[in-house]
């Protein structure tokens, strides 16, 4: 007799791995990480160093990471009532990087590889809202 084992991986279980990675690499960097409760509300993560708070939506994607108007005025928002930074972290393989450029007032992607974070085979970013300003932990 023969068992057959159904595995199955996903995009909810790769987003949560994702933000466990980069919840790793800020407590790495000597910050203090809570991640929330089931991947609600608008940030994923809130990370803490000397003064300085972040509010991190994690977005992770194997094309572009796509994120949405409001989830944007949430974390805005939600960032302001905490007295922290809104960010937004990407995380995508390295062979399909794709960053956020602002022209003209709309937002379009770029393939950019320099200054990102690389861990293993993907890449590590964090913007700022909401001017998409390009930071490191």
């Amino acid at each position: 007799m023969s068992i057959l084992l159904a595995t199955s991986y996903t995009w909810s279980q790769f987003g949560r791995e994702a933000e466990i990675t980069i919840a790793i690499y800020m407590k790495c960097r000597g910050w203090s990480v809570k991640l929330s409760q089931g991947s609600r509300g608008p940030a994923d993560i809130i990370a803490a160093h000397k003064s300085i708070k972040w509010l991190i939506q994690v977005k992770s994607s194997t094309r572009i990471p796509k994120l949405k108007g409001y989830e944007v005025k949430r974390l805005i928002k939600m960032a302001k009532i905490a007295g922290g930074l809104a960010v937004v972290a990407t995380l995508q393989p390295a062979e399909t990087v794709m960053v956020p450029v602002e022209e003209h007032g709309t937002i379009s992607p770029i393939s950019i590889k320099e200054s990102g974070i690389r861990i293993g085979n993907y890449m590590l970013y964090f913007y700022s809202l909401p001017e998409w300003k390009r930071i490191s932990p």
